[in-house]
Parts: C-alpha cells; structure tokens; sequence
C-alpha cells in the first residue's frame, strides 16, 4: 500500500467520523427555541411598557423590574440548554395606541413559551421563577388597565 492510499483513507475516515460526531452532538432538547423566543416576547413587553411615560408610573416601573428579572431567569435557564441568547429575536414594540394591552399579550405568549421550555437539572427551578416575575407583571398590568390605562 503506498502513501498516497493511506493518506486518502485517512482523509475519507476522518470525514466519516467529523459526520458522525456533528450529526449527533446537539442533542434534540437543544433544538427547542422555547426560551429564546421567550425572551423576545419579554423585550417586546418591556418595550411596549417604557413606551408611554404618562400616569402608573410607580407600577410600569414595578412590571419592567419583574419583566427584567424574568429576562435573566430565561437567560439562564437558556445557557444552561445551550443556547446563545444574543440570537433570541429583539423586541418589537411598535408605537400602539393600547401598549399596556399589547404588553400583557406579549407576556402571555412569553409565559407560554416558557411552559414549554425543558426544566433541565441544570436549571431546576428557573423556569418556576420566571414564571412567577411574569404572572406578578401580568398581575400589575391588569391593576393599571382596571384603573383606565389604555
């Protein structure tokens, strides 16, 4: 056998084993963009929140810090299943006549997303603990739209 055959061979092997390892290293929980969408959600609501600086200004601030520590249980909770949270979609909060309506959508589609996300070990209890920062926002939105807000 000459070196020219050994060399192919070794290249087509280290080939095969480069697909093998590339195929299955990212395991199928990895995949979930549950928590990155989440997060997009949550800067969307917090955008929506900081858009008008009218009254409630006490309780908007209240619901932005839960909507914040909601953000950094998520971010956690998303590099601990591998993910790169600079990738998760900005927010989009766009210049509504009923952004504390439009926030509190965006926190439901945000608590939904999280519900859906894997509580790995890693993270055990980050998820539950975001989801408590989202509710007690949810819970303040609907105080300030009881008392008129649009």
């Amino acid at each position: 056998m000459g070196m020219r055959t050994i060399r192919n061979r070794m290249a087509v092997a280290c080939a095969m084993a480069a697909v093998a390892v590339f195929s299955t290293a990212t395991p199928a929980r990895a995949q979930e963009p549950h928590y990155l969408q989440a997060l997009g959600e949550l800067r969307t609501a917090r955008d929506y929140m900081s858009y008008d600086k009218g009254q409630f200004n006490a309780d908007r601030r209240h619901v932005v810090d839960e909507i914040n520590k909601a953000i950094e249980e998520i971010k956690h909770a998303a590099w601990d299943d591998g993910k790169q949270t600079r990738f998760a979609p900005p927010g989009n909060a766009s210049n509504g006549w009923a952004p504390m309506h439009y926030a509190q959508n965006a926190l439901f589609a945000a608590r939904k997303h999280v519900d859906q996300g894997i509580d790995t070990p890693a993270n055990t209890g980050l998820r539950g603990r975001a989801t408590q920062h989202i509710a007690e926002a949810q819970r303040t939105i609907d105080r300030i739209i009881a008392q008129g807000a649009p």
